[in-house]
Order: C-alpha cells, then sequence, then structure tokens
C-alpha cells in the first residue's frame, strides 16, 4: 500500500495534433499545440524535475525562412518552389562540417543557407545543457522537385546517417521538426524559431515524451521525420527483420518508434507507396475486423496481412505526416486513447480532449475506437477529412490501381514497381502466406454463379 497521496502521476506519453480546416499557416496553430502539450505535462517523464522529451513537428515555416534568406542577400522567392526544402540536424560538437554538404551534392541538393545554433541553452536543464548537441539548420534548393525530389531527400538522409554521427531531425520539402531533452514549454525559450512571431504552420503535431524500454536523449525525443506515438510496439523485433529483409535502413540504435518512423518513410520513397497504404499495411485490421468488412476490403485487408503480416502491434496511439496526408490511429484493442475534436476552424486530436474549450466544440468529442484509422489530407485549398471508411475505401482503391488486390487470394501485380514490392515481402514471408491462405475461409463471401 502507498503510504501516502501521490501528489502527481506521471504516466504514458503526450499526443497532440492541430490542423486548420483551411490550411492556411496560423501562430495560433503552434500556441494551441504547445498550449495542449502544457495541458497534458502530466503525460510525460520527469528525472529531478527534468523532462523525457518535447517535441513539435510542423509545416515548413516558409515566411521565416523567406526573411532568413533575404536578410542572407538571396532570393526569398526560393520557398515557394517545389524544389526548397529544409533540413535540422543534430551534430556532434566535433563533427566535420565538409561531409554533410558533400552527401547532399552528391544527390543533387544544394545548401542555400545554414544556420547554426539559433538556440539558448540556458532554457534547458543541466542534462539537457551536458548533452545538447549542435542544431543545424539547412535551407536546401533540390535539382528535381516534387516527389522525385522528396525521394532524394530520403536518399541524403540515410547516407548521411550512415557515413557520420549526425542524426537527420527532419529533411523535408514539407515539414520541420523541432525537439529537445526537457519538457514542452521549454520549446519556445530554446528555439529562435518557435518564439519568433512570423512563425506560422497550417497544422502542427506535438508530442510529450514518457521514457519507459529507452534511455532518454535528443534523438530518441519525438516527432520523429514522419511518426510519433504514444505506447509500445511490442512487435519490434518482428519489425526489424522484415525491414532488413526488405532492404529498408533502420536508425542507429533507434527505439521502436523510430524504427516504425524509418520503415514508413522506406515504403513511401523506395517502394513509393502512398501514406494511407504504408500505414495500413504497416498496421492491418485484425482478422476478426476483416470478417466484418465489404468483400473489396476483404480482399485488399487479407492481402495486406499475407504480404508483411502484422508488422507493428501492441497498444500504441500513433500520428503520421507525410507530405500532405496526416494519419490518426489507436491500437486494435484500443488500449492509448486518442480523441478527435471538431472545432469551427480546426481539426484536434489529442490524448485527452480537455484543453480545448468547451465553447469551440461544434460536434461532440470522438474517441477513436479499437484498431481505427482516420486522416486529413491537404487538398482544394484545405485540411480534409477522411473517416474511417473513407480511408478503407481509399486503401482499397490504391491497392486496385497497383494490380495486388487479391481476388480468391491469388496476387495479381501489373506494374513492375509493384512486382518488385510483391517479390520483396512474399518470397520472404511464404510460410506466413500460406499459413494465411489455408485459413478457413467460411466467413469470405459466398462464390457466385
Amino acid at each position: 500500500m502507498l503510504g501516502g497521496r501521490v501528489a502527481i502521476e506521471h504516466d504514458a506519453c503526450a499526443l497532440v495534433a492541430v490542423a486548420r480546416k483551411d490550411a492556411r499557416p496560423a501562430r495560433e496553430v503552434l500556441d494551441t499545440v504547445l498550449h495542449g502539450m502544457a495541458c497534458l505535462a502530466h503525460r510525460s517523464g520527469l528525472v529531478d524535475g527534468e523532462g523525457d522529451g518535447a517535441g513539435v513537428l510542423t509545416d515548413v515555416p516558409r515566411a521565416l525562412w523567406a526573411r532568413h534568406l533575404e536578410r542572407a542577400g538571396r532570393d526569398p522567392a526560393l520557398v515557394r518552389t517545389d524544389r526548397f526544402a529544409v533540413g535540422h540536424l543534430f551534430v556532434p560538437p566535433d563533427a566535420d562540417r565538409h561531409t554533410i554538404p558533400a552527401i547532399l551534392a552528391r544527390h543533387g541538393v544544394a545548401i542555400a543557407l545554414t544556420r547554426e545554433d539559433e538556440t539558448d541553452a540556458s532554457a534547458l536543464g543541466p542534462r539537457g545543457r551536458t548533452e545538447a548537441p549542435r542544431f543545424l539548420q539547412l535551407a536546401l534548393l533540390l535539382r528535381r522537385g516534387g516527389r522525385v525530389g522528396s525521394r532524394d531527400l530520403y536518399d541524403a538522409a540515410v547516407d548521411i546517417e550512415r557515413e557520420t554521427e549526425a542524426t537527420v531531425v527532419s529533411l523535408s520539402r514539407h515539414t520541420a521538426v523541432y525537439k529537445l531533452r526537457g519538457a514542452g514549454h521549454q520549446l519556445v525559450p530554446y528555439f529562435a524559431d518557435l518564439a519568433d512571431p512570423l512563425f506560422a504552420t497550417s497544422a502542427a503535431f506535438g508530442h510529450n515524451r514518457y521514457a519507459t524500454n529507452t534511455t532518454t536523449s535528443f534523438v530518441r525525443v519525438q516527432p520523429f521525420p514522419v511518426f510519433a506515438h504514444n505506447g509500445e510496439i511490442n512487435t519490434i523485433s518482428r519489425l526489424r527483420d522484415e525491414a532488413r529483409s526488405l532492404g529498408l535502413p533502420l536508425s542507429r540504435e533507434g527505439s521502436d518508434s523510430q524504427d516504425v518512423d524509418a520503415v514508413i518513410r522506406g515504403l513511401v520513397m523506395r517502394f513509393r507507396l502512398r501514406p494511407i497504404e504504408a500505414l495500413e499495411l504497416l498496421f492491418p485490421p485484425i482478422v476478426n475486423e476483416i470478417k466484418r468488412m465489404t468483400p473489396p476490403e476483404q480482399d485488399a485487408y487479407v492481402q495486406a496481412r499475407a504480404a508483411l503480416g502484422p508488422l507493428a502491434q501492441g497498444p500504441a496511439a500513433i500520428l503520421s505526416r507525410v507530405g500532405d496526408t496526416c494519419v490518426f490511429g489507436v491500437d486494435a484493442l484500443g488500449l492509448r486513447p486518442l480523441w478527435h475534436v471538431e472545432t469551427a476552424d480546426t481539426h484536434v486530436f489529442a490524448s485527452e480532449r480537455g484543453f480545448i474549450p468547451l465553447e469551440r466544440y461544434v460536434a461532440d468529442p470522438v474517441p477513436l475506437g479499437p484498431g481505427e484509422r482516420v486522416a486529413l489530407e491537404r487538398r482544394d485549398g484545405g485540411w480534409r477529412f477522411l473517416d474511417q471508411a473513407a480511408v478503407r475505401a481509399r486503401f482499397v482503391r490504391m491497392r486496385r490501381d497497383r494490380g495486388v488486390v487479391v481476388d480468391g487470394l491469388r496476387e495479381r501485380p501489373t506494374s513492375s514497381r509493384t512486382s518488385r514490392f510483391a517479390a520483396s515481402s512474399s518470397s520472404r514471408r511464404s510460410a506466413s502466406s500460406r499459413t494465411i491462405s489455408s485459413r478457413p475461409r467460411s466467413w469470405r463471401r459466398p462464390a457466385t454463379s
């Protein structure tokens, strides 16, 4: 028995996500996320009053970078092109300063502007100050734009982490990550960008860390480049084995969430899957849920489980953003909460809903159900909400377009890219595929004449 009352309980990580429906960048989005993180500070770990970690994932702050470029004598209009990108890296103090530019150049990425250590160490606690790496910010100009340019950035990030001791915090045409060892309230005092009134974003994720089975450090703080979660991935050994068999690079001594992030990026960039497609493949529904789906959904999800299997299982609520797509979800048993709150001008997803005032609600808050995934897509001038039915319909269409939706459990790949992916996964998972294929099919749709 406890000898006395526990004054403040700390348990689990905190997730907060806010997106403006009209997709217009605004300072208010970041402020709302930071407010939510402060209200959910009890969902974070503390050691001697020093937080386990906190971070935010935002749009690339283009207005801010336009000013940085203009002050440096560069063309501020670069930020409006699809060949502009921003890199954030944690670099050891004694790292060679020429290797990273050389790697970027090898992938057709030129550095337009370098900013270093635009931070205030006095905002950190003693451990944070001792361990803080150099914070390197790069304004980049890509030789190739669009998705091809994003793949160049991915390959460059892989090589940077393979060939140097640097950690790529984010390297993207769309998003930027700011994170530290500490608590959420230290983010604005520490990062000059976040303190700047010109900083604006149309969507943002926030994460308070509660370290359980890994040590705390700057590089393990979330969000990662495309992913954040609250919980545990219990099948991480299996996911790592499958990633290696597919040739997907993982992080150095990464946590479970770091390696899920690496696999998502690899599936999107190397195998050219859409973000929704990659997330549904990594977190497929359980078999009993598939039984209740429509016949086309059954085909798509049975094939998904046969191709890769349930690689990322465990009690976890997830946030993911790749480019103009955000995906939100909870585990199959609903053990880690994630609420959807809608206001007149925003969609909010969070571990707890109370930090949004009641008068702002335009609908009752809804907790995501077990295994549920929903999404936001930036299109038609706004962030558009996709419920679970729409996400599943999108997944079915994506698989059908690739020619890998099964008919009677027979794969029919039609494109060389899809064939390569099917061969890479199915050849290495033949035993698992046979097991799934041999299950009783009484729950599947009856044969028609």
